[in-house]
């Protein structure tokens, strides 16, 4: 038996193991060096970027002629990696990084910002398995001439998707390139491969300069760079077109390949969304504002196969850092600890309340798409996120790099109330010695007295033909459920159909009172979500060609966005009502009697639960539900409306 490879120390800071793969026949057994470098010296070397797969069935190299075993996705890595009479320099984490050592682990996870900087190249093994993946290249052509282009600009990104989807309907009839036709399969199917599940991408593919080469391999001859996939995605995501050409659109007509969209749980959804955020985190990692706590939110459907590394994976990324360290020796329920008491303690960042308790949610069932079991989340106070269950619940609270949307418990400085630059209340953050109650000052304001399914929770509507028509009742029900919430009374539903203000209010609590990124809602878009409720009332009752041109144009004009808007905020909440009349979405978990308090120093109000009543000097104690949004105290109102008496809230 061959012996196996032994690690020595790495006992200098900054150094690290550089692979030299040896060249050799497509069939010949793996052979490779490891060399000590200094990254301070800058050597020059290729990064890897994979995902690690199936550790139940090793194979195994040889380093000096010893076994290291690997697993299958990095040992067809470096299969195709060999150059022929050449050595090869590389870094993988797998064999450059003793991973039986944890101390080590540490020190290189801690270094991994800087390994992933200096590169000459990086490059993402996808897997030898090519299945789907024929016309890659021309889909991935066409998609960059077919789709806008990328823009970070609001008011670009507003009016360009509020004409696009017209014009594509225009293009289709035509019979010319549109977004809504193109054969979007070959990049679904790659979007299926593991490696876009992986948290570390972050890390792997943002923080080498532009100029570093970044380049996708798949099997023996598919390579592409990088960089086009993420402007695909990034051109989806930021025009919020993935709901019409995945066919869940209940307005836009129905993309031909959207059935690819749905392959193996939808995840080609979900991998679009994440190489879009990927794409996003490249361009914002080292702006002076982002924090780790936006990281954690952009980041979380990303999957890890160590737990600790929902939060490893991200340290180092933004100048802003905590300080925290990665430490294996560690359980996952006190690293998330620790991440929330730094946040808390360090930076006064009350924005984590609103990456807590998050508890993964089940998906409601798509018709022929398997569903997957969610595990429980950790045994954790409510206030501190558990880091491995963060999706798909989008927090309302907004990114450091965008302008602050809400400031429901601070002064709004874009107020033109005359109130709203009276002096603020002290604003109290603290832990008990044990880690346990996290106490704040905050004002109680109201109490959920009724709420709808989540929309999650609203099933498709299978009696309906079609599947374009499933979706447009799912999406029906549930807008009707919020408004027989909105007005249960005769003299509300009167009140809905003529007082602009409550039509307004209502409109604004459908939409979680925000646009793509977090932008205000405009004007204009307002009146539109009561003509998409009619419009999707008359597209089941009446036949196509009984709907005018002028409210297809118009829904195809402003129905895309507001679908968006609901799908990406609120697909994971409940519209409610509460007892003082105020409209709003709140957590899944929520329910009715469930209280509504506005924290001092944050952003958005929070959904509390009572766990005991109020004795002579005796705290009361609160469980964290979630963030929400509720009309009439988003801006600082209730902090200047004297009803409400500032109280101590203890969140356990």
């Amino acid at each position: 038996m061959d012996a196996s490879y032994i690690y020595e120390g790495l006992p200098e800071a900054g150094q690290i193991r550089l692979l030299k793969l040896q060249p050799g026949a497509k069939d010949s057994p793996i052979h490779f060096t490891l060399v000590t470098a200094n990254l301070h010296e800058h050597p020059e070397y290729e990064a890897i970027s994979y995902c690690w797969g199936d550790p139940s069935n090793p194979k195994t190299v040889y380093c000096d002629g010893k076994t290291i075993q690997v697993t299958t996705s990095l040992y067809t890595a470096l299969r195709r990696f060999r150059k022929p009479g050449q050595v090869r320099t590389l870094w993988a984490d797998a064999v450059c990084i003793n991973q039986k050592d944890d101390v080590e682990k540490g020190q290189q996870v801690n270094l991994m910002t800087r390994i992933y900087s200096q590169p000459t190249a990086v490059l993402i093994w996808l897997g030898n398995d090519k299945t789907g993946l024929d016309g890659l290249q021309e889909c991935l052509k066409g998609a960059l001439e077919v789709l806008p282009p990328d823009s970070e600009d609001p008011g670009f990104l507003l009016a360009t998707t509020l004409k696009m989807h017209k014009e594509a309907v225009e293009l289709r009839k035509e019979g010319k390139p549109n977004f809504n036709d193109h054969n979007w399969a070959p990049m679904n199917h790659l979007f299926c491969r593991p490696w876009f599940d992986r948290r570390w991408i972050i890390q792997e593919v943002t923080m080498a300069p532009d100029d570093v080469p970044r380049r996708a391999l798949c099997g023996d001859d598919i390579e592409f760079d990088w960089e086009d996939l993420a402007s695909i995605s990034y051109r989806i995501g930021s025009y919020g077109l993935i709901f019409s050409i995945a066919g869940l659109s209940a307005v836009n007509p129905v993309a031909p390949s959207m059935t690819s969209f749905l392959l193996s749980q939808g995840r080609p959804i979900k991998s679009s969304m994440l190489s879009y955020l990927a794409r996003l985190i490249k361009k914002y990692h080292d702006h002076p504002n982002t924090n780790l706590i936006d990281l954690v939110t952009a980041t979380a459907t990303f999957q890890c196969t160590e737990p600790k590394d929902h939060l490893y994976s991200l340290l180092n990324i933004t100048p802003r850092n905590s300080d925290l360290v990665p430490d294996y020796s560690i359980s996952i329920e006190e690293a998330c600890l620790r991440f929330a008491t730094s946040v808390l303690k360090k930076d006064g960042n009350l924005r984590i309340l609103s990456l807590a308790p998050h508890t993964y949610l089940q998906v409601d069932a798509i018709p022929g798409v398997e569903q997957v079991k969610m595990p429980k989340r950790l045994d954790l106070p409510s206030w501190v996120p558990d880091l491995t269950l963060q999706g798909p619940v989008n927090p309302m609270v907004s990114y450091t790099i965008r302008q602050q949307l809400f400031h429901a418990g601070q002064n709004n400085p874009n107020s033109s109330d005359p109130n709203s630059n009276q002096k603020e209340e002290e604003v109290v953050i603290s832990i008990s010695p044990d880690n346990k109650c996290l106490h704040l000052r905050g004002k109680i304001v109201d109490k959920i007295s009724a709420h709808t399914r989540a929309n999650f929770d609203v099933p498709y509507a299978m009696d309906q033909p079609t599947w374009h028509k499933m979706v447009i009742g799912k999406q029906r029900n549930w807008l009707k459920e919020c408004q027989s919430i909105a007005a249960p009374t005769p003299d509300l539903q009167v009140k809905l159909q003529i007082d602009q203000e409550f039509k307004d209010e209502f409109a604004l609590a459908i939409l979680n009172g925000m646009t793509m990124m977090r932008d205000p809602v405009p004007d204009e878009i307002l009146p539109m979500v009561h003509a998409y409720m009619d419009y999707l009332s008359d597209a089941l009752a009446k036949p196509e060609d009984q709907i005018s041109e002028e409210k297809k144009v118009m829904l195809l004009t402003y129905g895309p966005l507001i679908e968006a808007s609901i799908s990406l905020m609120g697909e994971a909440r409940r519209f409610c009502r509460t007892e003082g009349g105020r409209l709003g979405q709140v957590r899944k978990e929520a329910r009715v009697g469930y209280l509504v308090c506005i924290i001092l120093g944050a952003e958005v109000p929070y959904v509390i639960r009572p766990l005991t009543t109020k004795t002579d000097n005796a705290e009361v104690f609160y469980e964290l539900v979630g963030d929400c949004y509720l009309s009439g105290v988003m801006q600082g109102e209730a902090l200047r409306d004297g009803r409400y008496e500032t109280v101590d809230i203890v969140l356990v």
